[in-house]
């Protein structure tokens, strides 16, 4: 581990749900293609080859690296400051943003005024929440929570980031050890 970097920690996997949400998604351009096919041969005939590869192609392609990118999830913490990276998402808060002795624990099932209410930027599925949410309390807050009983909470100078983590407990004693 190099001080300067940080120490990684994983964030907790998504869950089957999350899976199978994401593999019916990416095959559902493909059934909208069939479909097409199924109904009238001739329009499909017709369509440009540009919107079909758009359609059976690109569209996959985008969800599959987003899925390939949800697979390791870190969250990195260190002197620097507190970084997320998760498929899309490489966010970065410095030490002096964070409020080291106001992290904690929640469960969101009990703590409903910390639960994400509306998706401004991310992901909104079954297993996984993901980016940057309005929360019910009305705070925007960064998160990235696939299991709502177990999630660290991190105040901020712009709002709270919630996590769920692997190891929860040495990620918030690192955090408050770094003195923030």
């Amino acid at each position: 581990m190099n001080d300067k970097r940080g120490r990684e920690y994983a964030l907790s996997p998504i869950g089957q749900s999350a899976k199978w949400f994401f593999a019916l998604i990416m095959l559902l351009p493909i059934a909208i293609a069939l479909m097409i096919l199924w109904d009238d041969a001739a329009a499909f005939s017709e369509m440009p080859a540009w919107a079909l590869g758009l359609l059976i192609g690109l569209g996959p392609v985008i969800l599959l690296i987003a899925a390939m990118g949800v697979r390791n999830p870190k969250a990195e913490l260190g002197k620097d400051g507190l970084r997320i990276r998760v498929s899309f998402i490489n966010k970065r808060w410095a030490l002096s943003e964070l409020d080291g002795a106001g992290a904690n624990m929640v469960d969101l099932d009990t703590r409903r005024e910390l639960r994400p209410k509306w998706k401004l930027w991310g992901v909104a599925m079954p297993g996984l929440r993901s980016g940057l949410f309005k929360l019910y309390n009305g705070e925007k807050s960064h998160l990235y929570i696939t299991d709502t009983q177990k999630v660290v909470y991190v105040p901020t100078q712009s709002g709270p980031v919630l996590l769920s983590l692997e190891r929860p407990a040495d990620f918030l004693a690192h955090l408050q050890g770094l003195r923030c």
